[in-house]
Parts: C-alpha cells; sequence; structure tokens
C-alpha cells in the first residue's frame, strides 16, 4: 500500500517535469493506476480492520454473557 501512495507521488512529480505531451499523458495514467491501487488497498485494508474490532467485540459480548448469543 505504501509503495503505491510513493510510486504515485513519483508519477506526479514526473507529471509536473514532463516535457512532451505524450510524456504528461503516460505520467498523468501512471499515477492515476499507483493512486487507485492504493485507494483499492487502503480500503481493503480498513474493510479487515472494523471487520477484526467487529470479531473481538462480538466475542467478548458473547463472552460477557456466558453463552452463545440468542438475538434477543
Amino acid at each position: 500500500m505504501v509503495i503505491f501512495f510513493v510510486l504515485g507521488l513519483v508519477g506526479f512529480a514526473a507529471h509536473g517535469l514532463a516535457d512532451g505531451r505524450e510524456a504528461l499523458v503516460i505520467a498523468s495514467i501512471v499515477s492515476g493506476v499507483f493512486f487507485t491501487c492504493f485507494l483499492i488497498l487502503f480500503a481493503i485494508y480498513w474493510t479487515g480492520y472494523l471487520l477484526k474490532g467487529h470479531a473481538l467485540w462480538q466475542a467478548e459480548r458473547q463472552a460477557e454473557s456466558d453463552g452463545p448469543s440468542t438475538g434477543q
């Protein structure tokens, strides 16, 4: 995730340093792809983090009730 973020920054910096129109388009596409990969991985990471926290909360709640949850 961090690697894609850094590569996106490098692509964005290359976008600013580009001389020709073709180089500008390629740098824009590359930085966009890397930032998109970063955002996807960031979303996957936080979804997993929230699901883990929910599972821990559920386990604590079940342990407090001294048995399986009946949903009531």
